[in-house]
C-alpha cells in the first residue's frame, strides 16, 4: 500500500514537471509571437498559469516523498537479507518522562555530533550504581544525536545472547553480506573486525550505544581487557562516529585509555530530587521543603525517587485508608523509627508502591511482579503471560504495575509488546519462588520449531530466557525442573546454530553437557543427543577436525548404550564420515560412506531420507577421491528414487540433479552434462528463485559446461555476467564468488586471451591464499591456472618455476596419486602446447567451481526422525 502511494506521489511530481516544461515553451513562443505583432495576452496568460500549477505541483510532490522517507537516525529500517529475518530492534528506547540534574552532562556528550567539535576521546564510558539513570543519559544523548540527523544504534549487552545477537543484526543493517556475517559468527573471521570495518564507512554521524554492559569481558576477547582495541570496544577510527557504554564498572583501571573518556553518572541532587517528585505526586502530597527530605532519604536515586513520585500521584487519585498521600507519610511509612540504611530505604519504595496495589483489591500484582522478576535481564514478551494465567486480568496487573513505575512497557515490531523491569528490582526478589511457573509460561510461548525462520523473532525473544532460568533451576534440587528448563534451553540452542550464533550456542550447549551428565548420567539417550548437538555446532564454528572426534567419541558411547543399529547411532556415523571428509580425509569418508549405506538400507530402508543422504554422500565423496564415472553412475541411480520419493522439483531432487551432471561432465561428456544443467538451472530459478545460491550455483556450472562443449565465448560472457550477482549475494570473499573469478578467468583465457587470464589469476591467488588458506586445494587450483595462463601468455620458463613450486605441496596435500597432482607432474615435464583448446582437466573440480555436497549450513540438519535433529 505504501509503495503504491509512493507511486502516485512520483507520479504528481512528474507530471507538474511536465506541465512546467510545457508552460515554460508556451510563455517562450507566446511572448516572440507578441514581439511579431501576432499574439494577444491570452496565451501569455496561460502559459504563465500553467508554470504557475507545474511549480506548485512539483513542490507539493516532493514534499510528499519527503515526509514518506524513514526518519533518520534512529535505527533506520533495513531489508534483512534471505534468510535472516529481523530478531532485534537497534532502536533507542524511549527516555523517562522528567529528568533533573543531566543537563549539563546530556549537553556535553550531545554536543559531541556538531562538525566542528572533534575530541580526542570519541568512546565515553557512562558509569555509576544501578537506578542512577545511565540507560536514561545515554537515551536522552542519542535523541540529540538523531536530532542533527546522525544515525544512532542501541544494543544491549546485559547479556551475551542479546549483546551477540545485537551485534549481528548491526551489522546486517550496515551491509554486510550473508557470507561475511557466517564467517564471523562461526570463528572464522572475527565479528568486532567486521563492525569496526563497516562502522568506518558508514558516511555522517553515527552514534553507537552499548547498553547495561555490567559484565565488562563480553565486551572483549578473551583473557583481554576492554582496551585491547581487539574487540567491540575499539577507538573510533574516524571523526564521524561516536561510542557510548554504560557499566556499572567504574574502576579506572579497566577504562585507562587516551581514546576513552569516563562520567560518572551521580545520585540527584536533593532540589534535582525534590522536582522530580514534584513533578510526579504535584503539590498536594506536600511543598519544597518535604519533598527534598524525601529526596535525602532515599539517597537521590532516580528509581527510587520515580517510583515514590508515581505512587503518591496514584495514592492520591483514591486515598484509601492508611496509604501515604503526602511526602511526609511516604517517608514515615518507608522509616518509621528513621534507623533505617538508605538502601532499606530505597527497596521499601516498591514495597510500597506494591502495598498501594494491595489496598486498590489488585493483590495478585505483588506475584505477578515477582513472576517478572524471575525471568532475565532482557525484555519480557507479553505473550509469554499466557495460560495458565488469566489474560483479562493479566493485562489490568500489567497496566497498574507499568503505572506505577515497577515495570516499562516497550513497543516492539508487529504490537509485540514486551516488559522490562529494573535490574535493582529483580535483585530483590526470591529466584526460586516461581521458578515452576515460569519455566511453564516460557514453554508454552516458546513452542515453535527453532529451525523454521518464521519463528526466529519468538525465539529471539525467548532465548536468554531460557538460559537464565535453566542456571536457576540447576542451583535447586528439582530434577524435574531441571530437566523442563534444559528443554527449553536446548532448543534455544538449536535456534542460535539455525540464525548462525555457533560460539554463543556452543557455550550454552557445553553448559547442557555438564547437567544432562548431573542430572540423568552420561549415556542417557539425552545426554547422547545433547553430545551429537554440541559436536555438530563445534564443526559449524570451525573446527572440524574436534568435530569429527567428537563424534568419534559420542559414536562409541552411542553403541555401548543404543546400540549399533540403533537410528542416532546410525546418524552419528553419518556425520563423523562427514567431517572426516571435511577435514581433508577424502578416501576415509568415502569408505565410511560405503560401510553405512547398506546398514541404513536394512534398517531403515533403501528410500528413508537418512539412507538417501548417506547415498548422496557416497555419491559425492567417491568422485571427489577421483572416480567420476563411479560418482556419476551412484547419482544415476539415486535420482529416480529421489524423484519418486520427494517429487522432481523438490530442492534435494534438483540438487541431485545438479550433481549427476557434473559428474556427467567430468566422465567426459560435457555436451551431455550442459543439456542436464540448462533444465537444472530452468527448475532452480522457478523453484528456488534466480537468485538462491543453489540457482547461482547451477549458472555457474552450466556456464563452464556450455565452454567445454565448445563455446568459450559465451561461457566467458555468463560467467561475466553472474559474477556481479554472486558478489552481491554472497559477498565479494565468499568461496563461490571467488570460483566465479576463477571460472571467469579461465574462460576469458580459453576465449583467446590468455594475458588477461594470467593477470586475473594473478589477483586472485592471494585473495584464496588469505581467504581459504595458503594450501587449500582451491588456492593450490587457482596456482596451477596461474602456472598454466603464465605459460600460454609466452612465459615458459615462469610456467615451469611455478609449477615446480606447487608439485611437492600437491604431493602432500592430496597425494601423488590424486589426478590434480598427477596433472601438475605433467604440466612439469611436459612441454606446453600453447595451440591447444581446453578440455575438461580434473584439476577444475577441486578448484572452488564445485560447491561441496554438504551445503550451506542451515541445510545440513540430521534426517528426520533422529534424535540428534539439531
Amino acid at each position: 500500500m505504501i509503495r503504491n502511494r509512493r507511486w502516485i506521489r512520483w507520479i504528481f511530481l512528474v507530471s507538474g514537471a511536465v506541465f512546467l516544461l510545457i508552460g515554460g515553451y508556451w510563455l517562450f513562443t507566446t511572448t516572440r509571437a507578441q514581439a511579431n505583432g501576432q499574439a494577444g495576452w491570452t496565451g501569455g496568460f496561460i502559459a504563465v498559469a500553467g508554470l504557475a500549477f507545474g511549480m506548485a505541483q512539483v513542490v507539493l510532490g516532493a514534499l510528499a516523498l519527503r515526509r514518506q522517507q524513514p526518519a533518520r537516525g534512529v535505527a533506520p529500517t533495513v531489508a534483512a537479507p534471505p534468510g535472516t529475518p529481523g530478531m532485534i530492534s537497534l532502536a533507542v528506547p524511549e527516555p523517562a518522562a522528567f529528568t533533573r540534574g543531566r543537563d549539563e552532562l546530556v549537553g556535553e556528550l550531545a554536543g559531541l555530533v556538531r562538525r566542528w567539535y572533534q575530541p580526542a576521546a570519541r568512546v565515553r564510558v557512562l558509569h555509576g550504581m544501578g537506578g542512577a539513570g545511565k540507560s536514561t543519559v545515554a537515551q536522552l544523548v542519542a535523541r540529540r544525536f538523531a536530532d542533527r540527523k546522525a544515525k544512532v544504534w542501541w544494543v544491549s549487552a546485559a547479556n551475551a545472547t542479546a549483546l551477540q545477537t545485537g551485534m549481528r543484526q548491526l551489522v546486517a543493517d550496515l551491509g554486510a553480506s550473508d557470507h561475511d556475517i557466517q564467517r564471523a559468527w562461526s570463528g572464522l573471521t572475527g565479528a568486532p573486525d567486521l563492525l569496526w570495518r563497516l562502522l568506518s564507512a558508514v558516511p555522517g554521524r553515527w552514534l553507537l550505544v552499548i547498553d547495561n554492559a555490567d559484565d565488562t569481558r563480553l565486551l572483549g576477547l578473551d583473557g583481554e581487557p576492554v582496551t585491547s582495541a581487539r574487540g567491540w570496544v575499539r577507538p573510533v577510527p574516524n571523526r564521524r562516529g561516536f561510542l557510548l557504554v554504560t557499566t556499572r564498572d567504574g574502576d579506572p583501571e579497566l577504562w585507562n585509555t587516551s581514546w576513552c573518556r569516563m562520567h560518572r553518572i551521580t545520585m540527584l541532587s536533593a532540589s534535582d530530587g525534590a522536582a522530580v517528585l514534584l513533578e510526579h505526586a504535584g503539590n498536594h502530597a506536600g511543598g519544597v521543603r518535604e519533598a527534598v527530605a524525601l529526596s535525602q532519604r532515599l539517597g537521590g536515586l532516580p528509581l527510587a525517587l520515580g517510583l515514590a513520585g508515581r505512587a503518591l500521584a496514584d495514592a492520591q487519585l483514591l486515598r484509601l485508608p492508611g496509604i501515604a498521600t503526602t511526602f511526609a507519610a511516604y517517608q514515615a511509612a518507608i522509616d518509621p523509627l528513621g534507623e533505617s540504611t538508605i538502601g532499606e530505604a530505597v527497596s521499601r519504595t516498591w514495597e510500597m508502591s506494591l502495598d498501594l496495589l494491595d489496598s486498590r483489591g489488585l493483590p495478585e500484582a505483588r506475584s505477578l511482579m515477582w513472576l517478572l522478576a524471575t525471568f532475565a535481564d532482557a525484555p519480557i514478551p507479553t505473550g509469554l503471560l499466557g495460560s495458565p494465567l488469566n489474560p483479562r486480568d493479566t493485562q489490568e496487573l500489567l497496566r497498574a504495575l507499568a503505572t506505577l513505575g515497577l515495570i516499562t512497557v516497550e513497543d516492539g515490531e508487529q504490537d509485540a509488546a514486551s516488559l522490562r523491569i529494573h535490574p535493582l528490582i529483580r535483585a530483590a526478589a526470591d529466584p526460586v519462588a516461581q521458578l515452576s511457573l515460569a519455566v511453564t509460561l516460557l514453554a508454552g510461548f516458546a513452542d515453535g520449531d527453532p529451525d523454521d525462520s518464521g519463528q526466529w523473532p519468538k525465539w529471539q525473544a525467548a532465548a536468554p530466557h531460557a538460559f537464565h532460568l535453566l542456571n536457576q533451576a540447576a542451583r535447586t534440587t528439582d530434577t524435574d525442573l531441571i530437566i523442563r528448563a534444559a528443554r527449553i534451553a536446548e532448543d534455544a540452542a538449536r535456534h542460535l546454530n539455525a540464525t548462525g550464533l555457533y560460539a554463543v550456542a556452543l557455550d550454552h550447549l557445553r553448559a547442557l553437557r555438564s547437567i544432562r551428565e548431573r542430572e540423568q548420567g552420561a549415556s542417557h539417550p539425552d545426554t547422547l543427543t545433547i553430545r551429537y548437538r554440541l559436536a555438530y555446532t563445534t564443526g559449524f564454528a570451525g573446527d572440524p577436525m574436534a568435530a569429527r572426534d567428537q563424534f568419534a567419541a559420542l559414536l562409541s558411547a552411542q553403541e555401548r548404550a543404543l546400540g549399533a543399529d540403533h537410528p542416532d547411532t546410525l546418524d552419528t556415523r553419518n556425520q563423523l564420515a562427514r567431517w572426516t571428509g571435511e577435514t581433508g580425509d577424502i578416501v576415509a569418508a568415502r569408505d565410511q560412506y560405503a560401510a553405512l549405506l547398506p546398514v541404513q538400507k536394512r534398517i531403515l530402508g533403501p528410500e528413508h531420507p537418512a539412507t538417501l543422504a548417506s547415498w548422496q554422500g557416497l555419491a559425492q565423496w567417491t568422485g571427489w577421491t577421483g572416480d567420476s564415472a563411479a560418482a556419476r553412475d551412484q547419482f544415476a541411480a539415486l535420482l529416480p528414487v529421489r524423484e519418486r520419493v520427494l517429487g522432481d522439483e523438490h530442492p534435494d531432487t534438483l540438487a541431485t540433479r545438479h550433481r549427476l551432471a557434473q559428474w556427467t561432465g567430468w566422465s567426459g561428456d560435457a555436451r551431455a552434462a550442459r543439456d542436464l544443467l540448462i533444465g537444472v538451472a530452468d527448475s532452480c530459478r522457478r523453484v528456488l528463485g534466480a537468485e538462491h545460491p543453489d540457482c547461482l550455483d547451477a549458472q555457474h556450472h552450466l556456464a563452464r559446461w556450455i565452454g567445454y562443449a565448445g563455446d568459450a565465448a559465451t561461457a566467458r560472457d555468463q560467467f561475466a555476467a553472474l559474477l556481479p550477482i554472486r558478489e552481491h549475494v554472497l559477498g565479494p570473499e565468499h568461496p563461490q564468488t571467488l570460483a566465479t573469478r576463477h571460472g571467469l578467468a579461465f574462460w576469458i583465457g580459453a576465449a583467446g586471451d590468455a594475458a588477461a587470464a594470467r593477470d586475473l589469476f594473478a589477483a586472485l591467488v592471494p585473495v584464496r591464499e588469505r581467504v581459504q588458506g595458503p594450501e587449500h586445494p582451491d588456492t593450490l587450483g587457482s596456482k596451477h591456472e596461474l602456472a598454466y595462463w603464465t605459460g600460454k601468455a609466452g612465459d615458459a620458463e615462469g610456467s615451469r618455476a611455478q609449477f615446480a613450486a606447487l608439485l611437492p605441496v600437491c604431493e602432500r596435500v592430496l597425494g601423488v596419486d590424486h589426478p590434480d597432482t598427477i596433472d601438475t607432474r605433467r604440466k612439469l615435464i611436459e612441454p606446453l602446447d600453447v595451440t591447444t583448446r581446453p578440455t575438461p582437466r580434473w584439476s577444475q573440480l577441486r578448484r572452488g567451481e564445485e560447491a561441496r555436497w554438504s551445503g550451506p549450513p542451515e541445510r545440513q540438519q540430521p534426517p528426520e526422525g533422529s534424535r540428534g535433529h539439531t
